[in-house]
């Protein structure tokens, strides 16, 4: 049936013989071939299942499992295992001293950080860590001389017991020979406060490399120690090649005994096991010889000091040496030294 024309001055509503709006394959809104569409092409809602294409001018959100950008004027968040900058109108932490030197690792400390295996490493000062050291102990005092005063009073009670048992099982008149001889008790003893004393030990290389980060120390900092089993038995390790050494005509056992002198360091810093720990400190000390044996001396000299101080010393000495040698243990690796008490 044909379609009478429209009157004179006027327009058809639709072109004759071409289909509706409901009766084409292709709607305005969605253009063939899966082609985005137009400015100004209306854009159909989506499908069940189906996310919404963003509007002019926004932004897609994130897939699962991305993170989205951030806003014009906002800064990115730090990625895992990074440091987030300072915000504006905030300071960085001040660093103690000049910059050390870049080495293999970029200065890089913390867990999963790699072994030292450095080529080149930059030139520490002992005097300046026994000075920094003194700077702070003298930040917070108070929980160094309190860690200090548990570590001599385990060690004078564990040996006054010891030494009771084996004087009460040894016959009359071998009283110079008493800590000589075995006694199943006795070891015990030993055993159980050489651990105990360890712990104290690893607390305090645990506090002092929390106070090179620029941390103040509290009393609860020295309660637990990273990566404990992991430096107990590196510990274990270390002694049994220092007995192998002593038996061997002694310097064996006492070289073995320098060359080991970080493995703590390593193994609470950086949360390497045992045997790399050992290997780390084998490289540092073998690498730095002059620098670790003025470190020994240095540090024999202020505790025979703090002891003629009417053994009251001791309570000062230790920290000091404690906090020197975390000090050159960061240096020689690379890492950077914070000034005291500057990151709360």
């Amino acid at each position: 049936m044909s379609q009478s024309p429209p009157p004179p001055g006027e327009t058809p509503d639709r072109i004759p013989d071409e289909p509706r709006d409901d009766e084409r394959h292709d709607a305005p809104w969605a253009p063939a071939g899966g082609e985005p569409p137009q400015y100004g092409e209306r854009v159909p809602p989506p499908q069940y299942g189906q996310e919404a294409p963003p509007q002019y001018g926004q932004q897609a959100p994130p897939q699962y499992g991305q993170q989205a950008p951030p806003q014009y004027g906002q800064q990115a968040p730090p990625q895992y295992g990074q440091q987030a900058p300072p915000q504006y109108g905030q300071q960085a932490p001040p660093t103690y001293g000049q910059p050390p030197q870049q080495g293999q690792y970029g200065g890089q400390h913390g867990p999963g950080q790699a072994p030292y295996v450095a080529l080149q490493t930059p030139p520490v000062s002992v005097g300046e860590a026994f000075r920094y050291a003194w700077q702070a102990f003298k930040v917070n005092a108070g929980p160094w001389v309190l860690a200090a005063l548990v570590m001599l009073v385990v060690s004078g009670t564990g040996t006054s017991i010891e030494r009771t048992i084996r004087n009460a099982g040894a016959p009359s008149g071998d009283a110079g020979w008493v800590m000589m001889t075995f006694d199943p008790a006795a070891s015990l003893v030993n055993i159980i406060f050489t651990i105990i004393n360890f712990a104290i030990g690893a607390a305090l290389v645990s506090a002092a490399l929390r106070t090179v980060d620029g941390r103040r120390i509290q009393v609860g900092d020295f309660l637990s120690v990273p990566n404990f089993l992991q430096a107990l038995l590196a510990a274990v390790l270390l002694s049994l090649a220092m007995f192998v050494g002593i038996l061997l005509l002694v310097i064996p056992g006492l070289i073995i005994g320098v060359l080991g002198m970080f493995y703590l360091h390593f193994a609470i810093d950086r949360r390497l096991s045992a045997v790399d720990s050992l290997r780390a400190s084998f490289v540092l000390v073998k690498d730095n010889l002059g620098t670790a044996v003025l470190l020994i001396l240095a540090a024999l000299g202020v505790v025979i000091l703090g002891a003629l101080a009417l053994v009251v010393g001791l309570l000062v000495a230790f920290p000091l040496v404690v906090i020197a040698s975390a000090f050159v243990y960061r240096r020689l690796t690379g890492g950077v030294v914070m000034v005291p008490g500057s990151a709360g």
